[in-house]
């Protein structure tokens, strides 16, 4: 008998798998871009078949797995320098471990996810005087009166919003600019064409299957200025114009950084 972690999520749920064991990947090498012992161990100890993925799945895919997790500390890292106090909501945390890399002790912090999600992730993170998990959708919005909320508040979702309809994620973007003015959100976004590609190399090339789809492919970023007045882009991060390992990774991330196929968007609310 295994003594293995069972695993019992929803569809989009479980594909929370996926980035955490591209981290645990990166971290096993020997010159790692991100270093996750966390993804490693949680990896080694659920009932979850890795084998499609790691045979499936491509080294471009992975460093766009990295690369956002490098965003996500590099942009929170700032916020917390400017505002050391600040609140920071993990929204669809799944197993993400960003709290673990940027924690600077006075961070007041919220994971969120799906009731079935948070019962599996505190199995192996714990909450903590600064640091509480909130079983919720987020789109079930009563969790906010949840947030006791300091200074500044900075929202981010990664690997979330391109799995609803552009008008969901817009009424909840909205909600957040009327009750929390002057915030911030990072997320990441894809196009249609990398909508496309995502749900083909991705998602069906893991195993999993169409009701794990991506739905929304964002066709120009500049649309989401027309949601509210007071929205701005503070900065978009393409993956792939630092160094990354590889010749025909260099290439083809060159080509999908320049067609905006995947990125991140942060934004002032």
């Amino acid at each position: 008998m295994s003594d293995k972690i069972p695993i019992d999520l929803g569809s989009v749920q479980k594909t929370l798998f996926l980035p955490l064991w591209g981290r645990a990947e990166e971290t096993r090498k020997s010159n790692p871009m991100l270093l996750d012992p966390a993804a490693v161990r949680i990896m080694e100890q659920v009932d979850f078949n890795f084998s499609q993925a790691a045979e499936t799945i491509d080294d471009l895919t992975k460093i766009a797995w990295i690369k956002r997790s490098l965003i996500s500390d590099q942009v929170i890292r700032k916020f917390l320098q400017e505002h050391p106090e600040g609140t920071v909501v993990n929204i669809g945390c799944g197993l993400d471990t960003t709290f673990d890399r940027v924690d600077n002790g006075t961070v007041r912090w919220y994971d969120l996810d799906m009731p079935d999600t948070i019962q599996l992730r505190k199995r192996f993170f714990e909450e903590s005087e600064h640091r509480t998990m909130i079983a919720s959708s987020f789109l079930e919005t009563e969790w906010l009166d949840e947030l006791l909320v300091r200074g500044n508040v900075f929202f981010l979702s990664a690997g979330v919003f391109y799995y609803f309809e552009e008008n969901t994620i817009k009424d909840f973007v909205l909600e957040l600019v009327n009750r929390f003015p002057g915030s911030e959100l990072l997320f990441d976004a894809c196009s249609p064409l990398g909508l496309k590609i995502a749900n083909k190399k991705v998602v069906e090339s893991a195993g999993l299957d169409q009701t794990s789809h991506l739905v929304w492919g964002l066709e120009n970023r500049e649309t989401l200025l027309e949601w509210h007045e007071r929205i701005r882009i503070i900065n978009t991060f393409h993956y792939y114009k630092s160094d990354i390992p590889g010749l025909r990774n260099k290439l083809m991330g060159t080509v999908s950084d320049i067609l905006g196929i995947q990125y991140m968007i942060h934004l002032g609310l």
